[in-house]
């Protein structure tokens, strides 16, 4: 799952009606295979794109990406993004280090999946350039 949260907001993990978030649904999508959605949160503007290789024993890869803008000028607010990875049932989850700080994968076991890995690679800015912060 993915929360946010920016200097001085509230910390968002869900998008409904009537809690401030001004705009939020899918964009595009297939119901199974690729999906494009996008929240619209006091200027933050966050979208999530996925898409599905079919394949495998369990249905195939999943490829995700968020991506995140402001709207209007000035400067960009101070901006968290939380992952957080969770098995239904039994199963086991282990964190994967790069040079012994940065989270570079989650591998797991699951009774329905068998072994997994959910790889984060490193944040990029816009053009390519390195983020402000990571």
């Amino acid at each position: 799952g993915l929360m946010w949260l920016q200097h001085g907001g509230n910390l968002r993990h869900t998008s409904e009606q009537n809690d401030g978030v001004s705009r939020y649904g899918w964009l595009k999508h297939d119901g199974e295979n690729f999906g494009v959605q996008e929240i619209r949160d006091e200027g933050l503007v966050l979208r999530t794109e996925f898409v599905k290789q079919p394949g495998g024993d369990h249905g195939g890869d999943w490829s995700w990406r968020v991506t995140v803008k402001m709207e209007g000028k000035g400067p960009a607010p101070l901006l968290s993004l939380f992952f957080y990875v969770a098995t239904d049932g039994q199963g086991t989850l282990r964190p994967v280090l790069e040079n012994g700080t940065r989270l570079a994968a989650v591998a797991g076991t699951a009774e329905e999946l068998g072994d997994f890995t959910l790889t984060f690679l490193p944040p990029t800015g816009e053009g390519g350039e390195e983020p402000k912060y990571a």
